[in-house]
């Protein structure tokens, strides 16, 4: 949500990186959906996230206001009016506290240079919300893949073709090889260097360099999950398996021990005996380690619903390698979002539309709803039901949704209205108990707004 359209990093998955994670800000949950979790993402909006709220909506064009409130929730920006949305020192306030907060700031201080890669130090996926001019901005988005290669998805695609900085990019991230241009993907040094630091991204090479001896054996010694790329000629070379595992010199002598060595290093799959490939214990333990194994699994086992549902309950990523047909069945998808939530993201597009998957899947894991079809992230009940999950699915909402303050604050109804009369009655019982009194509160009285009560 809030990705300028037709950007070309809309619908990109976000490429994994082996270097230490950023630590999140306590009001920056804009990565939940990819790992960890927020410790404030569960149960009831914490008071400082209403607070910040409720103090900008108070009067969204007062400037001191929106200051307190975006030093301790930078989104609170959203609320306030344009002309503060436009205030480069709320603005920067704002992004240093949260950088995704960039997505509500003005289209000029999103073309801010300064301030673009203060929010992409944050989270280098701010720069999903930088203008096109930022992110066709060579000199800008060379600092930004030197900082952190992934940055390489949100630049424009002029630059996916520019040796130089793709070559930047891939020194940190390899997996960033995936939105270089095509003649990219076929050169070998660009190639090469993907590979050393990232023996996975083989599978966006070009079909001539995965037959490259020096290419595949560079990406089966930094990873054995490179082994399904690697060309069929060099598979069939017992000198890549070598590669692959060069602790394990010779074949394995027995089951037991097979079945060790392939949870220790699940990229061994393709290497077992035939029989052995289909041997359900010994895949579903080497997709417990990593569910990316299934991949090296037979067919016959991608397409079992029970066993993959089975390897699912492990990880539910292990959904991304089940046959298609599998995941078009709606009987199947029910039962692995029931499970976890974030399994529809691999269902079919119909399934991912269908509004009753939309509500068992939210009800499991409320991000959830950044799979659903966008009638399903507009849809109320959807969004309410995610977000009494987890807080910050609303961010997967439709603007309309989003930008209702009555789903941040009330989560989806009213003031609390009778919190506040019990409060006012426990009062009246302190003054009870004073023994001395000098007023009495004869009635209380309610109204529609919470200013009036």
């Amino acid at each position: 949500p809030g990705t300028p359209a037709g950007s070309p990093t809309a619908a990109a998955r976000p490429m994994s990186q082996s270097s230490t994670a950023r630590p999140m800000s306590r009001s920056s949950t804009a990565g939940a959906a990819q790992g960890q979790e927020p410790e404030d993402d569960q149960g009831p909006v914490p008071a400082y996230i209403k607070t910040s709220i409720a103090l900008v909506c108070k009067d969204p064009t007062r400037r001191d206001y929106a200051l307190k409130a975006t030093g301790d929730y930078g989104r609170a920006l959203l609320f306030a009016s344009p002309d503060l949305q436009n205030d480069r020192e709320l603005v920067q306030r704002a992004c240093l506290n949260d950088g995704w907060t960039l997505q509500f700031a003005s289209e000029d201080l999103q073309g801010d240079a300064e301030l673009v890669q203060l929010a992409a130090e944050q989270d280098y996926r701010a720069l999903r919300f930088a203008t096109r001019a930022f992110l066709a901005d060579r000199e800008q988005m060379l600092e930004a893949v030197q900082r952190d290669g992934r940055a390489l998805e949100c630049a424009s695609a002029e630059l996916w073709a520019d040796r130089a900085l793709v070559l930047a990019a891939l020194g940190q991230c390899g997996m960033a090889l995936r939105v270089a241009d095509e003649a990219l993907r076929a050169d070998r040094e660009v190639v090469l260097t993907a590979v050393r630091q990232n023996g996975f991204a083989l599978q966006y090479a070009s079909e001539e360099l995965r037959g490259d001896q020096e290419v595949a054996y560079a990406a089966l010694s930094q990873s054995s999950l490179a082994l399904p790329y690697v060309s069929e000629e060099l598979r069939a070379d017992r000198r890549a398996w070598l590669q692959a595992a060069p602790a394990r010199g010779a074949f394995w002598s027995s089951r037991e021990q097979m079945l060790e060595e392939t949870r220790r290093e699940p990229g061994l799959l393709p290497f077992l005996a035939e029989a052995l490939q289909e041997d359900r214990e010994l895949v579903l333990g080497a997709g417990a380690v990593d569910p990316d194994a299934l991949a090296l699994a037979p067919e016959s086992l991608r397409a079992d619903a029970e066993f993959m549902l089975k390897v699912a309950a492990q990880d539910v990523r292990a959904l991304r390698h089940a046959a298609p047909e599998m995941l078009a069945d709606r009987d199947v998808v029910l039962r692995a979002v029931e499970n976890n939530g974030v399994g529809l993201e691999y269902a079919s597009d119909e399934l991912k539309g269908d509004r009753d998957v939309a509500l068992r899947a939210v009800d499991s894991r409320g991000l959830a709803l950044a799979y659903a079809s966008e009638a399903s992230r507009g849809d109320r009940e959807v969004v309410l039901r995610a977000m009494a999950q987890q807080r910050s699915s609303i961010e997967f909402a439709v603007e309309e949704q989003r930008a209702d303050k009555s789903i941040w604050l009330y989560n989806g109804g009213g003031p609390p209205k009778e919190d506040l009369l019990g409060y006012m009655h426990e009062t009246l019982a302190y003054f009870e108990t004073l023994r001395q009194p000098t007023f009495r509160i004869t009635a209380v009285a309610t109204a529609d707004s919470d200013d009036e009560f």
